[in-house]
């Protein structure tokens, strides 16, 4: 993804939207999702444990992954995107930072996610990576890498992110929380983590740019804590390669 180095062009209507106290906010909040969703109604907490620590061969790993349970079929992650849904997590996340960031750059936000489409936006960041709006476990994919990236002030590459898709699929697909939400529910989710992406990625390409090593520093340390209260992982002691994440070391 080469997430520190990439050019945020798609990025900079939301960051001229973003109030200065934007980059705190990255810091503190946890992955904002809609209808008091959490990342066990997406991730199968148990396989992504077993996938990540079934060790570093991913045949091995696959193999060694737990079956859905007999006559269950995995869940599509892919959904058909509609407006009106799209619609309505803008405007409900622009609430949401509104409360953040105050009422005026709740504002500011929400003119410009309609001057440019967020998903477009962040189709380009990730598109390099063959992730591709439409899928959840692209979106999945690239938020988990971003988080990855500022907790360890690392990089990433294709292959790589090829592979934490194909890694993260049979996680969601075999969740029975995400087999029962319906196609709007899934680009809704979808939607809210390209979202929680953009003003993350924006607010850690602002301090890279900056030479802002303290508050690059936060935000990997927020990612940190995201991710573990929110699926029981330590990015720090993840390590990404070209079979996906295994334990570090």
């Amino acid at each position: 993804m080469s997430l520190r180095f990439t050019r945020p062009l798609a990025l900079v209507a939301l960051m001229l939207a973003l109030p200065l106290a934007a980059p705190a906010c990255a810091q503190d909040m946890p992955t904002v999702l809609p209808n008091n969703y959490v990342m066990s109604d997406i991730l199968n907490r148990q396989r992504v444990e077993t996938a990540i620590n079934s060790g570093r061969d991913g045949a091995a790993r696959s193999a060694r992954q737990p079956a859905p349970p007999a006559g269950s079929a995995l869940a599509a992650t892919t959904y058909r995107a509609s407006p009106e849904v799209s619609a309505r997590v803008r405007r409900q996340f622009a609430d949401w930072m509104g409360r953040q960031a105050g009422a005026e750059g709740g504002r500011r936000i929400a003119e410009a996610m309609a001057r440019r489409d967020p998903v477009s936006n962040w189709a380009q960041i990730v598109s390099g990576d063959g992730l591709r709006p439409g899928d959840i476990a692209d979106a999945m994919a690239g938020y988990w890498i971003l988080n990855w990236v500022m907790a360890n002030g690392a990089d990433s590459n294709r292959a790589q992110a090829q592979a934490v898709r194909d890694q993260i699929r049979p996680m969601i697909a075999s969740n029975p929380g995400y087999a029962r939400l319906n196609d709007a529910q899934r680009q809704e989710l979808s939607e809210v983590l390209m979202l929680n992406f953009l003003i993350q990625h924006a607010a850690y390409m602002d301090a890279m740019k900056r030479g802002d090593r303290d508050t690059a520093r936060r935000l990997g340390d927020a990612a940190v804590a995201r991710f573990r209260n929110e699926m029981g992982v330590d990015l720090r002691r993840l390590e990404l390669t070209g079979t996906g994440f295994v334990p570090a070391g």
